[in-house]
């Protein structure tokens, strides 16, 4: 009685893998084949979409060489030394060698960049700590 119950079993699968594939070779024969031209349309915002998803990246380091009439400069970071392209609304003309720069770039193409902040001197931020701390406060009114 279980194996015939197995066999019935294994045959409505079998049954079931059938109807599956002859529904979807139905589908293939009775979708209109698309217009050329419309798949290259798809295809190029696709690739644009790519592109502008591609993930930022940001670097912190010392200008080793500007270019701002070609538009292309090299940053050493903490692990190396970047060549990168300066992007259309990016201006390089008040950057020089030497100088300390944040870049945000993707695909080698930078997209903004900024001069460095400089950390504040040790002493002054323990000043300002101080100053910010609050007095300590009064005893409760029922202990004397």
């Amino acid at each position: 009685m279980k194996r015939i119950l197995a066999l019935c079993a294994a045959a409505a699968f079998a049954l079931s893998l059938a109807v599956t594939a002859a529904a979807a070779e139905q589908k293939k024969a009775v979708a209109p084949p698309a217009k050329a031209e419309e798949p290259a349309k798809k295809v190029e915002p696709a690739k644009k979409d790519a592109v502008k998803k591609a993930k930022s990246k940001v670097v912190t380091g010392t200008i080793e060489t500007v270019d701002a009439s070609a538009g292309t400069l090299s940053v050493k970071g903490k692990k190396e030394t970047l060549q990168l392209k300066a992007g259309e609304k990016v201006k390089l003309d008040g950057f020089k060698v030497g100088d300390k720069v944040t870049a945000t770039y993707s695909e080698g193409v930078v997209s903004k960049i900024v001069a460095a902040r400089k950390a504040a001197p040790k002493e002054e931020m323990k000043k300002e700590g101080a100053e910010t701390k609050a007095a300590p406060a009064a005893p409760p009114a029922g202990k004397k």
